[in-house]
């Protein structure tokens, strides 16, 4: 598809909205409590039998 195709700028549009969107992945809640959990877990730990 050479850059005078009037569909071209469209297409790059929809393919920069995919890049992007893919960009904003993050880590599912459960995964962000469990490790929470354990850095909490690790640092009473550390207090405890220091």
């Amino acid at each position: 598809m050479g850059c005078c195709n009037p569909n071209y700028r469209k297409t790059v549009n929809e393919q920069e909205e995919n890049v992007n969107f893919k960009g904003n992945d993050s880590l599912p809640f459960f995964i962000k409590i469990t490790i929470i959990v354990i850095v909490i877990t690790e640092v009473s730990l550390t207090v405890i039998l220091v």
